[in-house]
């Protein structure tokens, strides 16, 4: 097993991220305010409760789910690189709990857990080496569009074909083809890409709706919020909260570009109910979330994850976001 405190980044390397990463994504708004430097856009910072209701199974019966226990949560979407929620893009979900028991990695707030999610289930690169080098294929664009998260100069290193990237431009065409068939973000499935601690294992976290979201009509709206508030008008919007535990050894730890083939297994719901979502935008900008917010019993392991620590510690540290649940929400 490979853990994030095993996967050091070299002081050089996370020098040069954070460079990359303030100068090409966290370039300042018209009013000198600064965005997160990735899923700048927030769809919805949503009231609701993560009930934990863990099965009988030693193998997931660690930290939060060792036991039955209900959670105040905040569950926010988003997306990744534009404004426009027309443009394919990964769309993402967060969400932060409070009232939680036990040790909390360094550095993060106490009481406190964090999940980082979106729905693929493999990330764009496969691990910090490979992240590296197409941040620094992107590093100096004049501005995140379509055409320059492509980045050409990674895709086509070379002129000889099998020196092509092919899995990276597999990875952005099945994001435009999820784009396409998908516009709720109720009846998405959610994934944490990266790997966790799990007691002396590791897992994946999941988040995919229930079956009466899947059964009923997509919400329609101009944008996702509309669409957000349209599904909540409805009613509560529900979702399974899973855990896939690594069993077969051919799901690797350090390669976020390989989905896992180990069963999923439900562990608790995640319930958001009905309320204004346009509200609570201010309060999703304001917060921060991050892998490494998590208690010490899930840690985020590889190298990928490791990479994150800086950067999402960075992000926040440069725009003066909280990572402390709200008091008053």
């Amino acid at each position: 097993m490979t853990a994030g405190t095993d996967c050091p980044v070299g002081e050089a390397e996370r020098d040069e991220l954070l460079a990359i990463c303030r100068r090409t994504f966290q370039q300042p708004r018209d009013d000198d305010s600064l965005p997160r430097q990735f899923h700048r856009k927030t769809h919805g910072c949503l009231r609701g409760e993560l009930v934990i209701e863990p099965p009988d199974l030693p193998s997931v019966r660690h930290g939060l789910f060792a036991r039955p226990a209900r959670y105040p949560a905040l569950v926010r979407f988003s997306n990744s690189f534009f404004d426009d929620d027309r443009h394919p893009d990964l769309r993402g979900l967060s969400i932060k709990l409070r009232d939680v028991e036990g040790t909390v990695c360094e550095g993060a707030p106490a009481g406190q857990q964090d999940f980082v999610l979106m729905n693929e289930a493999i990330g764009p690169a496969a691990d910090a080496a490979e992240a590296m080098d197409l941040f620094r294929a992107l590093d100096g664009i004049r501005a995140v569009t379509i055409a320059s998260v492509a980045a050409p100069r990674y895709l086509f290193p070379s002129v000889l074909p099998w020196r092509w990237r092919w899995r990276y431009l597999a990875f952005l065409n099945i994001s435009g083809l999820r784009h396409l068939l998908g516009r709720d973000l109720g009846q998405m499935t959610f994934t944490s890409v990266t790997p966790y601690r799990l007691g002396d294992g590791v897992t994946k976290f999941l988040v995919r709706p229930e079956r009466p979201a899947v059964r009923r009509r997509p919400a329609r709206g101009r944008d996702f919020s509309d669409r957000l508030q349209a599904a909540l008008d409805d009613g509560p919007m529900t979702f399974e909260f899973c855990l896939q535990p690594r069993v077969l050894d051919s799901d690797p730890v350090d390669d976020a570009r390989q989905a896992w083939r180990s069963l999923i297994h439900p562990v608790g719901r995640l319930e958001i109910p009905p309320q204004d979502v346009r509200s609570t935008i201010a309060l999703g900008d304001r917060l921060t979330f991050s892998p490494w917010n998590a208690l010490v019993a899930h840690e985020p392991l590889g190298s990928v994850n490791a990479l994150r620590r800086s950067a999402y510690a960075a992000s926040a540290a440069n725009r003066g976001a909280s990572a402390a649940f709200p008091v008053a929400e």
